[in-house]
């Protein structure tokens, strides 16, 4: 992205950089700052702070804008003091010395995890090319606005605010980030293959769920095979990863076996949405979840026959039970089918499948949760203040009615039927009229878990043996705890109180009041462990990368800041 970057504003690649460095200190102390908080320093009174790094004789110090007790802190001013040298801090030098300061040799890194001099530069690439992309998307694209849920899906700007490298597309040519990047509001037609039936499959949650192809998309498969049509289905391929597959030998085999026939573009066109891979089609009124066999933030993002398993048996199980219920403000965007060519070798097939998820909410007023939180730039109220009319509703009432769409009916639906979801703000939607909640929406049920006691209390849907779906009660009530209340209310929490110039602890305080009430209400398990645990876990995004096992990522734990000293129920032990 040189070539990109040489055009950029100095002012948006300092902005990047700032950005990075900010993701960089506050993974290392939410990561590492129980054992090394001798190194670690940060005043909430006085907003000074310091962190030390031993290895390279460094302190990096400043001022902090925004206290966060979550841990999402916003820095005024980052400078370093070395001996007798000071200077202001760039990333490349900060992500060195957090290098240097885990792995001084090749070896084990805090938590047991293994790292070598590869992982290290590979870790450091990747927080480069996520810097350089964040210069582009920042000078581009970070003033547009968001007025629906297309926009929503593209305004994502910034990413996960806990990553290293939340803005990583390792694999994408400067040209690919060009056209295919959902912050750059790019759109295109996706490519197609027809599949010869003997190896196509797909597998549809129920008919009524089944998504056809769209209408031209079948014409020019029965212009280009003419009788033979029949024989074939067409399958939908990102046009990235078409280039990609067509040069592979054994793709290139079931193409001359007749098994496998190219297309070239179609149908309508597709907008990519924040997850990059995943695109919104219109006029189909559906999201395709596309395999892309390249790294986006830390993961390769194909879908594997277990996610897809996975996907599936969560949306019949789901459905079976009637998901939060006729009457809840709560939904579900349900996949409900999936598509692929296959091969005898699972890495093949995965590079094929695709995921149909149909939309049912109403995109002129729904918005994805994750771009609402961010600021479009530093010092800006986010937009989600800015969709309320910089606060003409009353931000308390307003958050009120958010947990009662969301917080309420999730933690019904653990307690009651032991049902969870990986319900961070890219995997939720809001639906906002008059400038209040209206609906809340949960999306991407392959993170969906099971407490497999309460579904063995319902013999006929006894899994036998149990499927990837299902948990130990333990396991499902952690993820839980990060995913919704760690990850997503965190984050939400602090965007509202960092816009209101307000304390965290002040809207926690009403989230915890509200599943008191719940509590009292119906003696619910799930709430009552919410109300009591001393820590959650979160994701050790940083070491995970850096140890390059992102798949089955290391946790810490974190203060569980619904939980206040002294309540009557402190002692209680859900596990017991």
């Amino acid at each position: 992205m040189l070539g990109t970057e040489s055009k950029l504003r100095p002012e948006s690649l300092k902005q990047a950089n700032e950005h990075t460095c900010k993701l960089l200190l506050n993974c290392y102390i939410r990561e590492l700052g129980h054992e090394r908080r001798r190194h670690i320093d940060l005043n909430a009174r006085t907003l000074d702070y310091a962190v030390v790094f031993p290895a390279s004789g460094i302190t990096v110090f400043g001022k902090l804008a925004y206290y966060s007790a979550a841990g999402e802190h916003e820095y005024h001013s980052m400078r370093w003091l070395g001996g007798s040298e000071e200077g202001a801090v760039g990333y490349e030098e900060l992500v060195r010395w957090i290098v240097g300061e885990l792995t001084e040799n090749e070896g084990p890194l805090t938590g047991g995890l293994w790292i070598t001099v590869e992982k290290k530069r590979s870790f450091v690439e990747q927080v480069g090319n996520s810097c350089r992309n964040l210069a582009l998307f920042i000078e581009r694209a970070a003033e547009h606005g968001v007025f629906d849920y297309r926009s929503s899906e593209q305004a994502l700007i910034y990413g996960h605010p806990f990553h290293p490298f939340p803005k990583n597309m390792s694999g994408f040519t400067e040209r690919d980030v060009l056209l295919y990047s959902p912050e750059l509001r790019s759109s295109f037609r996706l490519s197609y293959f027809a599949v010869r039936r003997d190896v196509y499959r797909e597998e549809w949650v129920s008919e009524g769920g089944k998504v056809p192809p769209y209408e031209s998309v079948q014409d020019h498969l029965g212009h280009v095979l003419g009788g033979q049509s029949g024989e074939y289905a067409p399958l939908p391929v990102h046009p990235w990863q078409y280039r990609h597959v067509l040069g592979l030998a054994k793709v290139r085999e079931y193409i001359r076996d007749g098994k496998l026939i190219p297309l070239g573009s179609l149908g309508p066109l597709a907008y990519p949405t924040t997850s990059v891979r995943t695109v919104y089609i219109p006029e189909m009124n559906c999201n395709i979840k596309l395999p892309l066999n390249m790294q986006i933030t830390n993961l390769v993002r194909t879908n594997s026959g277990e996610q897809m398993r996975r996907t599936l048996d969560a949306s019949r199980y789901l459905l079976r039970r009637g998901g939060f219920g006729p009457d809840s403000p709560a939904g579900i965007a349900y996949e409900t089918g999936i598509g692929t060519c296959r091969f005898e070798e699972e890495e093949l097939t995965r590079q094929f499948t695709v995921v149909y998820r149909p939309i049912e909410f109403d995109p002129s007023c729904t918005y994805v949760l994750a771009s609402l939180v961010e600021a479009p730039r530093p010092g800006k109220p986010s937009r989600l203040m800015t969709l309320l009319g910089g606060g003409e509703v009353p931000i308390e009432r307003w958050f009120e009615r958010y947990l009662e769409l969301s917080m309420l009916p999730i933690v019904r639906l653990a307690g009651e039927q032991g049902i969870h979801f990986e319900a961070h703000l890219q995997n939720t939607l809001l639906t906002v009229q008059g400038g209040m909640p209206a609906a809340f929406i949960i999306r991407d049920l392959e993170g969906v878990s099971v407490e497999i006691d309460k579904a063995h209390a319902n013999e006929e849907e006894a899994p036998s043996p149990p499927g990837p779906l299902f948990y130990p009660r333990e396991e499902a009530w952690k993820r839980t705890g990060y995913y919704f209340f760690v990850n997503h209310l965190g984050l939400l929490i602090h965007s509202i109180a960092r816009d209101v110039n307000a304390s965290e602890e002040q809207f926690w305080g009403i989230a915890r009041d509200m599943l008191m009430r719940e509590y009292a209400r119906s003696a619910n398990p799930f709430a009552k462990h919410l109300l009591t645990a001393e820590t959650f876990r979160a994701k050790r995004n940083m070491l995970s990368c850096l140890a390059g096992n992102g798949e089955t990522p290391s946790y810490v734990e974190v203060n569980n800041l619904l939980r206040r000293e002294g309540e009557p129920c402190g002692d209680y032990d859900p596990f017991a």
